[in-house]
């Protein structure tokens, strides 16, 4: 009986799930992980505790999902934005990342993913698996852009996690230092490696 009154209480309230997650995805890219509990969540969403608990079972599931969100936005950005489709190169590809990836609503993504290896360092049980599948959401696109252009699969590989580990790179120093012209004209030196003409 408790059961049933639990899950139809779930089944009426269902449709905010969506919205909460919204909301609490912004709210952990706005504040990071850090001591983060489910009470301030709840206060800053304008719901109550229990209404979270309703939605996500602990605050581990809620944050899982909110990574989830993160990961499924990206992957939707790259399937439907015109300029991103339209590029006619991966240097041209890298650099409308790179131009998106210096504004500061898309720069919350770097610091969660720094405060989330950080944490994965110390405990790799923890976060492991969704470390992973952020790599793979920036190296996929790069890897089969470089494959088009009749890269070798290896070659293609290797480069795009040159390319990456640059991009990421270059993020922090920019977070830390705020130096963009320092920085843009690095990155330049990045894109310098997909651009120039393989030597066959």
């Amino acid at each position: 009986m408790n059961a049933e009154r639990v899950d139809g209480r779930t089944l009426r309230y269902q449709h905010r799930r969506p919205e909460l997650l919204a909301a609490a995805t912004e709210y952990v890219l706005d504040h990071g992980f850090g001591d983060v509990s489910l009470r301030p969540i709840a206060h800053a969403l304008g719901v109550t505790h229990a209404t979270l608990l309703r939605h996500f079972s602990s605050k581990d599931e809620l944050l899982l999902q909110v990574l989830e969100k993160i990961h499924a936005d990206f992957q939707e950005r790259l399937r439907t934005d015109a300029e991103l489709r339209a590029a006619d190169s991966t240097a041209a590809f890298v650099r409308i990342v790179w131009r998106r990836l210096c504004e500061p609503r898309e720069q919350r993504q770097f610091v969660l993913l720094f405060e989330l290896v950080g944490r994965t360092a110390r405990d790799p049980d923890r976060g492991g698996r969704l470390v992973q599948s952020i790599i793979n959401d920036w190296l996929l696109p790069v890897e089969e852009r470089l494959g088009q252009e009749g890269w070798p699969p290896d070659e293609a590989s290797t480069m795009s996690t040159l390319v990456l580990a640059q991009v990421r790179g270059l993020q922090l120093d920019l977070i830390m230092t705020r130096d963009r012209d320092r920085v843009d004209r690095a990155f330049e030196s990045t894109v310098d490696l997909v651009a120039r003409p393989r030597v066959r």
